[in-house]
């Protein structure tokens, strides 16, 4: 990490931190509150140890690789803040090293706490709010932000380093929660700013912040004929699949499966599904489709997942 400069605060920061993730809502949440309060640039990490590439870029016929993501440490003093920000996400040793480096930065500014933020998806639609629940590393964090009507995440997974650093928090005696902004199935891959807007106003309820949310707001009524359009295509896309893959194929292949809720689902279902997903996603395997089809049959969950179900099949078209 290169240095730019000492930073000392006279009281205990409070720090945020994000990366890349479904419907990019973390980071835009975090980015746009970090700009709103001008926050001041004193610390990049340098990501080179950590990026390999796996493509090149190729412009009018020249190839290159692409440039070195970017991760960066931002301060302010009024009020004390910290913000981490970097625009790519790591996996195993590497991300458990970005990590740990992110919070050795907290305990040595005595920040006592530390926010990261991220995507639910839900079966919900762009015109639905956005709701906001939690994860902490605490049992008093939590029922800190219990008190700000926000609500407990009960069950389910934090993929990447803003779930990751809620564990490693925890064993340096630093407090953590993630807040996390429901999201429409289909949005995932796309960027969704009512989600970020939705955190955005939490935090700056929860730490006491005056931000101006117009910037985002605008953001948010600027996507809308976009999702409204999508959602139409969606409604036609089953019509299109039946006749391409055959009723059956959208049948459930046994009918006595009681419809339990999503967070009554076991972990290990779960995890199956979402590895379903992605090697659906990534083989176009018919066979491992109607596998998936079939689990979320199993479990009740193919209405809260039918428009990332469907989309995988509009992508192959």
């Amino acid at each position: 990490m290169a240095r730019l400069e000492n930073v000392n605060f006279n009281s205990p920061p409070i720090m945020f931190a994000a990366w890349p993730g479904m419907g990019n809502v973390g980071l835009m949440a975090m980015d746009y509150l970090r700009r709103v309060v001008d926050a001041r640039l004193f610390a990049e990490l340098d990501m080179r140890p950590f990026y390999i590439p796996e493509e090149v870029v190729v412009q009018e016929g020249m190839a290159h690789f692409p440039e070195i993501p970017h991760s960066f440490f931002h301060e302010q003093h009024d009020p004390n803040l910290v913000f981490f920000e970097s625009d790519f996400q790591m996996e195993g040793k590497d991300a458990m090293t970005v990590a740990k480096t992110v919070l050795n930065v907290a305990r040595k500014l005595k920040a006592p706490r530390i926010y990261t933020a991220a995507a639910l998806p839900r079966a919900m639609s762009y015109k639905d709010e956005s709701e906001i629940y939690a994860a902490s590393n605490r049992h008093s964090f939590l029922s800190e932000l219990e008190k700000y009507g926000i609500q407990p995440l009960t069950e389910g997974f934090i993929s990447g380093l803003s779930g990751l650093v809620l564990g490693i928090a925890a064993s340096q005696d630093v407090e953590a929660s993630c807040i996390l902004a429901s999201i429409p199935m289909y949005a995932t891959g796309l960027v969704y700013p009512k989600g970020s807007l939705a955190i955005v106003k939490t935090l700056a309820r929860v730490n006491d912040l005056n931000v101006d949310t117009y910037e985002l707001q605008q953001a948010v009524n600027d996507s809308e004929d976009m999702f409204e359009d999508i959602e139409e295509k969606l409604k036609n896309v089953l019509p299109s699949l039946l006749e391409q893959e055959g009723e059956e194929f959208f049948e459930s292949e046994d009918q006595s499966f009681e419809q339990p809720q999503k967070d009554k689902v076991p972990e290990y279902a779960m995890a199956r599904i979402e590895k379903l997903f992605r090697e659906v996603s990534e083989r176009k395997d018919k066979k491992r489709a109607m596998e998936l089809k079939h689990e979320l049959d199993k479990w009740g969950l193919y209405d809260v997942y039918e428009s990332r179900f469907l989309d995988l099949f509009k992508h192959r078209e």
